[in-house]
């Protein structure tokens, strides 16, 4: 008997949309589910849908298709924006969306209560990395939790076997990382002037930075052990810029540790990526289902390349597999 039957109907593929463009592009390429924000609230406010009013067609469209639509309003909010936060949801939900994903604990009490048939989604931006934070939100009405970026396989393995099956676990595998836990960064806040944990993150961590290494005696950074600090200082200043996570060849130990639901990051990205990266991870997580794994695996240098050639930050990483590494940064400039 295949060992993912009970699988079958339960994993599904999570893919991001910042435009009406990107979702249909994501239904069309395979995917199970679409998450979008709107013009507020959202941790991209920055995102096409913000300008051009496409939430509303773009709900409609994901769900006509039979699939499911996930609404973000993942920021923290202020006191005087708790009434006007329903002027705007009001619309979403009576299109039929399927679940809110929520950082602000406030917002989703008052969520449950008037949208009482709408899912809560914990998101990363909740930075949940144990049991015991998902076991006191399932006490608060969540019914899926998106797993922090940072945890290993053998930590959500653990996680699962304790907090059983009355939440689903959803996890990244594609897509931007951050240098900080996904929500826990104050850089953007103090360099540029604007908070990630408002959606308006200027990603400062991006940005290239030179040294002035002052009386620092012998001692070493970036690069190969025993390279001194003038020999490297300014040949790779990306030091705070992480290389994409991509888990191709994580996928199947990630469902074996009960992950169900598989995240596709990219709500700013453009639709052909949208379209490009839903289809490769459709392929693969269906070649796992049908046991079909081993032969799916023998595409991934070139399925890799295709992912890398849509678009990243000098190359892949996976923290699934490896955690605190010099070559998980991006460090130089990309080709």
């Amino acid at each position: 008997m295949n060992k993912y039957t009970n699988y079958n109907n339960n994993i599904e593929l999570l893919s991001p949309a910042g435009s009406f463009e990107c979702a249909k592009a994501a239904v069309e390429a395979g995917a199970d589910a679409v998450y979008m924000g709107g013009a507020k609230y959202s941790a991209r406010a920055y995102a096409k849908s913000a300008t051009d009013n496409s939430l509303i067609d773009s709900i409609k469209f994901v769900k006509e298709s039979g699939k499911r639509f996930y609404l973000t309003v993942n920021t923290l909010f202020k006191q005087r924006e708790l009434k006007e936060i329903f002027l705007f949801l009001d619309s979403a939900v009576d299109c039929g969306i399927d679940a809110f994903i929520v950082q602000d604990l406030g917002i989703a009490s008052l969520l449950k209560e008037k949208y009482p048939s709408v899912e809560l989604h914990a998101s990363t931006q909740m930075t949940i990395t144990s049991s015991k934070a998902i076991n006191l939100i399932k006490t608060l009405g969540f019914t899926q939790v998106v797993l922090a970026r940072e945890l290993s396989i053998k930590e959500i393995k653990a996680i699962k076997k304790e907090v059983g099956d009355d939440i689903k676990l959803e996890a990244f595998v594609h897509g931007s990382m951050c240098y900080s836990y996904s929500g826990a960064c104050l850089m953007s806040s103090f360099i540029g002037g604007e908070s990630g944990n408002r959606g308006r993150c200027k990603g400062p961590c991006r940005l290239p930075y030179s040294f002035n290494f002052l009386n620092l005696g012998t001692g070493y950074i970036i690069g190969k052990k025993g390279t001194p600090f003038n020999s490297v200082k300014n040949n790779a200043p990306y030091i705070l810029s992480m290389k994409d996570m991509c888990a191709l060849d994580s996928l199947e130990a990630l469902i074996d540790a009960g992950v169900t639901s598989f995240k596709i990051e990219g709500r700013m990205r453009q639709a052909d990526y949208v379209a490009g990266v839903t289809k490769t991870y459709r392929k693969y997580l269906d070649a796992i289902i049908n046991i079909d794994a081993k032969n799916i695996m023998k595409n991934k240098t070139a399925d890799e390349k295709y992912l890398l050639d849509l678009y990243n930050k000098g190359g892949f990483t996976n923290y699934y597999n490896k955690h605190n590494s010099t070559d998980m940064i991006q460090r130089y400039e990309r080709n």
